[in-house]
């Protein structure tokens, strides 16, 4: 009997809410489309993929992706918001998959080529999941595996003693710290895209990312599953009930309100005057106050906070001030005192997609530049938007320097 080969689904996860809570990029327009628009129309110009689903939360705000799915000639599935696995296994079901393509709707310039190539290896080595090497660019990326895989994950998951929740939200990146236990691997044939190709993407790119910093909507954001904010949450945690502490680049003060109950005295600056005005008039906890400042002169004598958080800044610095930025935040930080930043990773971050950041770091990169202000750097990673864990190569760094 002539066995039916697998039906490979491209499944698309998107939701009109980023995890900050602000309006999601696979809604924002590109060349007169809406991002997921593209993701579609790449996935189904792949001869390997047979069918091409959204999977969305179940929330009044994405009916507008029922709309794209129809006009596309794609389908649309609703299902949990915060166990997105129970919600892809949902899609994959509803379509009779075998194997997913599975992308992000906001990451329009994946390489299908690369995709086949990652199809052609699942297939080739009998595995059951296959991903990049954890700091390649993830606008080019995607994951290849099984829809059987999916049960396992979901029995392991729920037999943790913790962590379930999040765990769910974020499969992809469990199944990637137990590479072994579900027989995940890693395609290391990635493509080196020249300088020329780099800056064409980066300069679409400005159509998507319009603005030059992240927005923020607490209420609106995950609360299970939140790398930004999991970052404060681990600085919270460092500082002491007495400590004072800095944070930089704080934006409209969300980083300030997780660490102040940990803490004696929050101080937020920004060099932006709107924002930190916007932060006075607010109703914040009484140990927080905002100030304008500049990064690389503060306002503030030596030694004088206990701590300092700077969470997705340095990607912003002109290269060349990087070293002065550590150094000021070093003469600030008493002896013995924490400075704890978070910043993408990526292995090839000179020309970043995201075109408000200026330079994007490896892990090796990024621990030369503390270490040469600071005497001891610890850094850990984030996988796929999982748990921090002690592995320093993820899509997401964050540094303990003392």
């Amino acid at each position: 009997m002539k066995i039916a080969p697998p039906k490979i689904v491209g499944l698309i996860q998107a939701h009109h809410c980023g995890w900050a809570g602000a309006r999601d990029f696979s809604l924002a327009r590109i060349d007169g489309k809406y991002a997921v628009e593209e993701v579609i129309g790449r996935l189904q110009s792949m001869p390997q993929v047979s069918a091409v689903t959204i999977a969305v939360p179940d929330d009044p705000g994405n009916q507008i992706f029922r709309d794209i799915a129809a006009a596309h000639g794609v389908t649309c599935h609703f299902g949990s918001r915060e166990n997105v696995l129970e919600r892809m296994t949902g899609a994959l079901d509803a379509m009779g998959a075998d194997v997913a393509v599975h992308v992000m709707g906001q990451h329009c310039f994946i390489d299908t080529a690369l995709l086949g190539d990652m199809l052609a290896f699942l297939h080739e080595h009998n595995a059951k999941f296959v991903s990049l090497p954890d700091a390649f660019h993830p606008n080019f990326a995607g994951k290849i595996y099984t829809r059987k895989l999916l049960d396992q994950v979901a029995a392991a998951i729920a037999a943790l003693p913790d962590d379930r929740a999040v765990n769910y939200a974020r499969y992809a990146g469990f199944i990637e710290h137990h590479r072994e236990t579900f027989g995940a691997l890693v395609y290391e044939n990635v493509p080196q895209y020249d300088r020329e190709y780099m800056l064409k993407v980066r300069d679409l790119a400005q159509q998507i990312f319009a603005d030059d910093r992240m927005h923020v909507d607490a209420g609106e954001a995950s609360k299970i599953s939140n790398p930004l904010f999991e970052s404060y949450e681990f600085a919270r945690n460092r500082f002491g009930g007495n400590d004072h502490v800095l944070d930089i680049a704080c934006g409209d003060g969300y980083g300030c309100r997780i660490l102040s109950p940990n803490v004696g005295q929050v101080l937020g600056v920004d060099i932006n005057e709107g924002l930190i005005a916007n932060n006075n008039q607010r109703n914040d906890p009484r140990n927080i106050r905002y100030a304008v400042d500049n990064a690389f002169g503060l306002s503030l004598e030596d030694a004088s906070v206990d701590g300092a958080t700077a969470m997705e800044v340095i990607e912003h610095l002109p290269v060349d001030q990087v070293d002065t930025f550590v150094k000021e935040v070093r003469r600030v930080v008493k002896p013995g005192g924490a400075f704890i930043c978070s910043t993408p990773q990526n292995s090839d971050g000179e020309i970043p997609v995201v075109p408000w950041h200026v330079r994007e770091y490896s892990a090796p990169e990024l621990r030369a530049i503390l270490e040469r202000h600071f005497g001891s750097v610890k850094i850990l990673s984030s996988k796929s938007g999982g748990r921090l864990s002690e592995c320093e190569t993820g899509q997401k760094m964050v540094a303990l320097c003392q």
